[in-house]
């Protein structure tokens, strides 16, 4: 099965059925499907609502994951009870918050989503500009990769991914997926057209080989049984429906590069949301 975790919803006309059939070209099983403020502007188009993913999961259900967009320091906690009963069972793309996503005021927000078994997703690393930025007071470090350490330990049970590995806060994002089993990244974004297999090795450097060798010269620190680094690793398109074969390909490219087993590669593309949303095998 192959699930894309980060597709936006614009709302040009006829964008779902147009995005089912490039799935089915691409034969993409699921995707998980973001809503947005108005404000955003994606590709030269706007997000869509809720209501509007909502009503693209009620008329593709077999194919849609609904996402439910929310911003933290603006909407109330309590949203994520309506959500819920809405029929949303994960969040995302949560982005340009108020606040730290480590922030005190931030915590309501992942025990609410633990205590319904909703994962999220969240945006890491710098965001694009919009006119509306000194508006909205929109600041990118407010999203670093390591502030979901934080929620990460406080709520081992939610299931946290981070989108674009950080960029550029790379090594930060390796380490915080190092120490979370909980925490997964997507490699959405322009990181696949400028890191090379070398680039990844280095940052992602826990393979088992590697442990193997801590193991032997006794490094308490690292000798316990951690999967490889790809175990986390999320398929994520991010772009318009266009160019959704370019970054399957890209995809593709690196881990046959990296030379990942081919039951790894199924994890990446699909397994891992898989487990991640409790998505069942389609018979």
């Amino acid at each position: 099965m192959i699930i894309d975790c980060h597709v936006h919803l614009l709302t040009a006309k006829g964008y779902v059925e147009k995005l089912i059939s490039e799935m089915d070209r691409l034969e993409i099983d699921k995707i998980c499907l973001l809503a947005g403020k108005n404000y955003m502007r994606f590709w030269g188009s706007r997000m869509a609502s809720n209501e509007q993913v909502i009503e693209a999961y009620r008329k593709y259900p077999d194919r849609i994951i609904p996402m439910a967009f929310l911003e933290f320091g603006i909407d109330p906690p309590a949203m994520i009870d309506d959500l819920y009963a809405k029929g949303f069972r994960a969040f995302g793309e949560i982005s340009k918050p108020r606040l730290n996503y480590n922030d005190d005021a931030c915590m309501e927000y992942y025990a609410r989503a633990a205590a319904y078994n909703m994962p999220m997703l969240l945006h890491t690393g710098t965001v694009f500009r919009i006119e509306e930025d000194q508006q909205y007071d929109v600041d990118s470090s407010r999203m670093r990769p390591i502030y979901l350490d934080r929620a990460a330990r406080k709520f081992p049970n939610l299931k946290i991914i981070g989108a674009h590995l950080g960029n550029p806060w790379y090594e930060e994002a390796a380490m915080t997926l190092f120490w979370n089993p909980n925490i997964y990244f997507d490699l959405s974004g322009s990181i696949l057209k400028r890191k090379d297999a070398a680039w990844f090795n280095e940052t992602l450097w826990w393979t088992p080989e590697r442990m193997k060798e801590m193991a032997r010269s006794k490094d308490t620190h690292y000798t316990s049984a951690l999967a490889h680094p790809f175990s986390r690793i999320c398929f994520g398109s991010d772009v318009p429906i266009e160019e959704m074969e370019q970054v399957v390909d890209e995809y593709h490219t690196i881990m046959n590069d990296l030379k990942l087993p081919q039951e790894l590669q199924k994890r990446v593309m699909g397994g891992n949301a898989q487990e991640i949303f409790n998505v069942q095998e389609q018979r």
